[in-house]
């Protein structure tokens, strides 16, 4: 069993293009989060990339690429290609790093890694956090969820969930989990509407019927940078 951290980075978003080479404190945003992935134990470090641009930034500061201009819809159908093709064995854990999760939690990255090490099923592990900002609450950007009594997730959603709660809300962070075996059959889930409104790609394993297993964090300094305002924040506390 080897831990792969793959980092899926996709030039051209739709929400925000070119995010990914937008410069912060001197180094690009993919550059940021690849640095601090280095710091985490692993058997591999890979950016899994469309852009010859990003490639060579990448490579620049000594972490792999996997080059591949097909189109993915997805960071989770990009790795399942990068897998594949690279050969990672069943049981070797994948975790998916969203290249614009500036400053992404480390201790949240070991969390997910010893959920899959002890799991002796197939789900997807990923982080959770709580807040009562109203701010993050109502940004479509700030994913939320719904769990279960064992913490797995009911649903993912860009509106607030559950509606008109007094009580926290459940957000969710931009890192997931995942065995090498499972993406073998990543190819052949159902994409559903509810994905496709949504615009979230974990909402496949649910529709599947792959447990998505959330875990909660108290504090982080993550934040993910969908837009020019989230980028002005983060430069505005450098």
């Amino acid at each position: 069993m080897k831990t792969r951290i793959v980092i899926p980075a996709r030039l051209k978003s739709s929400r925000f293009p070119n995010k990914l080479i937008k410069i912060i404190n001197g180094k690009t945003l993919i550059e940021h989060v690849c640095l601090r992935a280095k710091k985490l134990k692993y058997d591999s470090l890979t950016v899994a990339t469309d852009s010859l641009k990003i490639k060579d930034i990448i490579e620049g500061i000594g972490v792999n690429v996997w080059y591949c201009q097909k189109k993915y819809s997805s960071g989770t159908e990009r790795i399942a290609g990068l897998s594949s093709d690279l050969k990672f064995k069943k049981n070797d854990i994948i975790i998916n790093i969203q290249g614009d999760e500036y400053n992404f939690p480390l201790n949240a990255v070991n969390k997910v890694i010893n959920d899959l090490k002890i799991s002796k099923k197939r789900i997807v592990s990923t982080i959770i956090y709580m807040t009562q900002d109203k701010k993050i609450i109502n940004n479509k950007d700030s994913v939320k969820v719904v769990t279960d009594k064992n913490n797995n997730a009911l649903y993912f959603s860009r509106s607030p969930i559950p509606y008109n709660s007094d009580h926290e809300y459940s957000i969710h962070l931009g890192i997931y989990g995942y065995k090498a075996g499972l993406l073998e059959t990543y190819s052949s889930f159902i994409k559903s509407e509810f994905e496709k409104s949504e615009s979230l790609e974990q909402l496949r394993f649910l529709y599947n019927n792959v447990p998505v297993h959330c875990m909660k964090i108290k504090n982080h300094n993550s934040i993910s940078i969908n837009s020019v305002n989230d980028l002005k924040l983060v430069k505005a506390g450098i």
